[in-house]
């Protein structure tokens, strides 16, 4: 539904009769501003550069999506090293002329080899307002260093309207216990952060319906909390060899996925039941059928990967399945 009572457009646009002229059927203004915020944002660009009334409208686009394609960036005609510079010119102009109005999603994804982009602070300060519901941050760390996300900025009203959280090869260390009672989906990627740190993130998490981890080595002991009762799907890529435990006392997990290059000590809540279950590490065959059939009894999807099982134990996979079914 549109809020009428957002008049960030209106003030900002101005023409013959104190209407606004967009290209296109007689629409009230906020209406127009609503669906140019639906565009994508390149096509939003676009448009802007063929309406006058767009070109406004652009000012208070709520939706930034920063990476190579959206900002035009042609690696080759720049070379390696005008790359960043290019990218960090862009969004500085970009911000620098649009005003302090509510966004709604931001996405910066810059991943260009040893590149590195320095404002990155200045830009969430500028664009992560009150209001935000989607947050995506890609960074490259063959670099061998993390960005050090700024948790601080989302330790307040801008948190509370988090629904999508994304970052990838960031440093994340909050000191306190964030509110995040909005967020629905949480996916971390290469991401520096210890089991504590993330259970900061999840302690008032109690909309969370998805969590995805990739890679983030320095978790040792995985706890779900059974307060995450919204929780229905968790993904676990375990790149490294830290990881030992997984605790998981959500009631309501519904499809698991595990993928690691060692043995991991799994805990389920009593009754758990799952629908798809994935799992995948040496001797995962025999550590399912000896503990985890009982959570297996209405499983519709099944997928075990262990190689050095495959071929010794198929008559164990065989009787798996008839107990199961």
């Amino acid at each position: 539904m549109v809020d009428r009572k957002d008049s960030t457009c209106k003030q900002d646009h101005c023409s013959q009769g104190g209407e606004i002229q967009y290209p296109g059927p007689h629409l009230p203004e906020d209406i127009w501003c609503h669906i140019y915020s639906l565009l994508p944002m390149r096509d939003a660009a676009r448009a802007a550069c063929v309406s006058h009334a767009f070109k406004r409208s652009w000012r208070c686009y709520p939706n930034l999506a920063f990476n190579m394609i959206t900002l035009g960036i042609d690696i080759e005609s720049c070379g390696e090293d005008g790359i960043a510079r290019n990218f960090t010119n862009k969004v500085d102009h970009i911000l620098k002329n649009r005003p302090c109005i509510a966004t709604k999603t931001l996405e910066i994804v810059f991943r260009y080899y040893n590149a590195k982009v320095c404002n990155i602070d200045s830009w969430f300060q500028a664009a992560v307002t009150p209001g935000i519901e989607e947050l995506t941050i890609e960074l490259s760390s063959k670099s061998g260093r993390y960005y050090n996300f700024p948790w601080s900025l989302l330790a307040n009203e801008s948190g509370n309207s988090i629904r999508y959280l994304n970052l990838a090869r960031c440093a994340f260390s909050p000191t306190d216990e964030l509110c995040f009672k909005s967020l629905s989906r949480l996916e971390l990627s290469d991401v520096a952060i210890t089991g504590d740190q993330l259970g900061s993130i999840l302690h008032n998490s109690f909309a969370l319906q998805r969590m995805q981890l990739k890679f983030c080595n320095k978790i040792i002991c995985l706890k779900i909390p059974f307060h995450l009762q919204q929780l229905r799907y968790l993904d676990v890529f375990d790149g490294g060899s830290s990881l030992r435990v997984i605790e998981v006392e959500a009631p309501n997990l519904s499809n698991f996925q595990f993928m690691g290059h060692r043995k991991v000590h799994l805990s389920f809540g009593v009754g758990l039941q799952f629908k798809k279950f994935d799992l995948y590490f040496p001797g995962a065959i025999s550590y399912v059928c000896a503990d985890f059939l009982s959570s297996l009894r209405y499983v519709e999807d099944l997928s075990l990967g262990s190689r050095c099982e495959v071929y010794a134990k198929s008559l164990v996979i065989f009787e798996l399945l008839i107990l199961i079914v």
